[in-house]
């Protein structure tokens, strides 16, 4: 009796942690949070600038305490120190029990916290509130009232890279009208003709990129410089910039993949050899 060859189960590749990296202008970041509540954020926020001020100045105390020039007033310093630290290792261990990393880990590196999903609500008058409830695709939770102030939603950007566009484009449009009034300004004080033609050019100019770019931005999100808008950040990413070393090791785990992906496609595929089992004379 003859025994059927056994073809071994595929092995799992191995797990490892998932890691999350953001392109930030010509850096690298490595998320370390992601933060999708408004009252976490702000609580988040809070908590890393206080216990950042006080780790701070614990390194501080200690330095003092090295370069102390008596005894008496180095026992002093450690003293006042070793509570300040037994205070700071509570509080700390809370925050990393909450955020999964601890303060003294931001230590000697770049830190940002980046958004990457914002809400943006417009001012508007009553009217326009009645002229917004006249839309046919209009939904009341739209509108929020907060104190004396209606504001209405005009759009939700999510992801970085829209983030990102959204907020270089308003610089540009803030930069644009920023333009257009000091040349308002200049053409009001032009004194000869010569001066008010080549300062009226200009202004035709800016007022033409100004239109055009607040049109643009009006019908793609809602964003119009004629009114004032207060953004919601709706998702928010804790990051820690890569160093140099850092980078190259990203880069190197990179191009091995590639490698590997590129070894898998040129493999040959198994071939089946057909044999006849009976020869007929």
């Amino acid at each position: 009796m003859t025994t059927a060859a056994q073809t071994p189960a595929p092995t799992e590749a191995p797990k490892g942690p998932v890691i999350e990296l953001l392109p930030l202008g010509q850096n690298l970041a490595r998320v370390v949070l992601t933060i999708s509540n408004q009252g976490s954020l702000a609580r988040f926020q809070q908590e890393v600038g206080t216990l950042g001020q006080q780790f701070a100045r614990i390194q501080q105390l200690q330095q003092r305490i090295q370069s102390a020039l008596t005894t008496v007033e180095r026992d002093a310093l450690t003293k006042v120190g070793e509570s300040e630290v037994k205070d700071f290792n509570e509080k700390d261990a809370l925050f990393a029990k909450v955020w999964s990393f601890s303060i003294p880990a931001l230590a000697n590196r770049q830190t940002a916290l980046v958004n990457t999903s914002l809400r943006l609500m417009a001012v508007i008058s009553e009217e326009e509130a009645v002229k917004a409830r006249a839309s046919k695709d209009f939904k009341e939770e739209q509108i929020v009232i907060r104190g004396d102030r209606r504001l209405l939603q005009t759009a939700e950007i999510r992801g970085l890279e829209f983030v990102v566009q959204f907020e270089q484009f308003v610089k540009v449009l803030q930069a644009r009208r920023d333009a257009f009034l000091q040349l308002t300004e200049l053409l009001k004080r032009a004194t000869t003709d010569e001066q008010k033609k080549s300062i009226q050019t200009q202004l035709d100019q800016a007022t033409e990129l100004l239109d055009k770019g607040n049109k643009e931005m009006a019908e793609s999100v809602g964003y119009s410089l004629t009114h004032n808008y207060e953004i919601e950040v709706l998702e928010a990413k804790f990051v820690f910039l890569l160093n140099q070393e850092e980078v190259n090791q990203v880069q190197n785990l990179f191009a091995n993949s590639q490698q590997q992906q590129a070894a898998a496609t040129t493999l040959d595929a198994p071939k089946v050899e057909n044999r006849l089992t009976e020869k007929k004379n």
